[in-house]
């Protein structure tokens, strides 16, 4: 399963990049309610962050590694555990406007959640395209 969403912001390439890096303010536009760093790696390829947050109305945790990280243009993470095998891509387009960012995930989900693939796919639709537009309110507020 893929989904793809991408939206504008009237903010510098820079400044959208620094903010959706900053783990301490994931939680401000993701369904993250706690991220923590799980190694000593500072932010980049390799860094690992345990994340916690509902899913399907259970209370989940599960570990992401950064796989991309190319300032100001690529994002990108995996997780390690938890009931989604989800890698997500972030990439980030100055415009003159501002900046297109496109935030796709692509995966497979596991165990019993393998049966509910459908499901999984609308779900995550629905999140990501919350998150882009979360992202653009927040960051166009500021």
């Amino acid at each position: 399963m893929r989904v793809a969403k991408t939206v504008l912001i009237n903010r510098p390439v820079e400044e959208v990049f620094a903010y959706v890096t900053d783990m301490c303010k994931v939680t401000e536009w993701t369904p993250a309610r706690e991220i923590r760093p799980v190694n000593d790696v500072p932010m980049g390829v390799g860094a690992r962050f345990l994340q916690a947050g509902e899913f399907l109305n259970q209370r989940m945790e599960f570990t992401t590694e950064v796989t991309h990280y190319e300032v100001p243009r690529l994002f990108g993470f995996k997780s390690l555990t938890g009931p989604v095998n989800l890698e997500t891509t972030i990439i980030f387009e100055p415009i003159e406007s501002g900046t297109r960012v496109t935030m796709m995930g692509e995966g497979e989900p596991g165990g019993m959640l393998k049966f509910a693939r459908s499901l999984v796919s609308t779900m995550l639709d629905k999140q990501i395209n919350a998150q882009v537009h979360k992202l653009k309110k927040n960051l166009e507020k500021a």
